[in-house]
């Protein structure tokens, strides 16, 4: 069981994010941050680590300042929370996805790992959904193209393995194979 810490994270994320709606109003941003804690929790993290996961998203997506978060959850959770906090869009894509993968290679928190190993799976599972569902339009949306996408997605396990080993990072490792064979263009059977 978790505290009344936990609804003050949901409530603080709710007041943040809103009803805002992921790229191209493909589901709710509040829906994407329980599922990242949901993994998080699958997993057995504590619950700061499962309050990171709900509030990961808004000191990147939202106006909510950094305060709110150190005063009401502490120190702890806003260090996890920073941990997988891209750079402001003002920045390039591969500008913000080199930031991030440097922070993470610098944390030392396996917390902050956990985070950003679940948020990822569940990104990818989305995506490679999206790709069997559409096809490749699916992903004419997103900043980067398909092989980019790869790149970093690799990257960021890659930085995890480095440094960490959890059973999480299988996972990881599956969706991202699922959303690599989703991207493969299908080819006719040569006859």
């Amino acid at each position: 069981m978790y505290s009344n810490r936990f609804e003050d994270a949901v409530t603080t994320m709710l007041e943040a994010h809103g009803l805002n709606r992921r790229k191209a109003g493909r589901g709710f941003q509040a829906t994407h941050v329980l599922s990242v804690a949901t993994i998080v929790s699958d997993y057995g993290f504590d619950e700061d680590t499962l309050i990171a996961a709900v509030l990961h998203d808004t000191l990147e997506d939202t106006h909510l300042p950094v305060e709110v978060i150190e005063s009401r959850f502490g120190s702890r959770v806003l260090a996890i929370v920073q941990d997988v906090t891209e750079p402001p869009k003002q920045k390039n894509w591969r500008e913000r996805k080199l930031a991030y993968i440097e922070r993470l290679r610098k944390s030392q928190r396996h917390e902050s790992f956990a985070v950003a190993a679940a948020d990822k799976i569940h990104n990818l599972s989305n995506m490679t959904q999206g790709l069997l569902e559409h096809g490749a339009s699916y992903m004419e949306v997103f900043s980067a193209p398909t092989e980019k996408m790869i790149w970093y997605h690799e990257t960021v396990l890659s930085t995890l393995r480095t440094t960490w080993d959890h059973r999480i990072l299988v996972e990881q490792r599956s969706r991202l194979n699922s959303f690599i064979d989703a991207a493969r263009p299908t080819r006719p059977d040569p006859k």
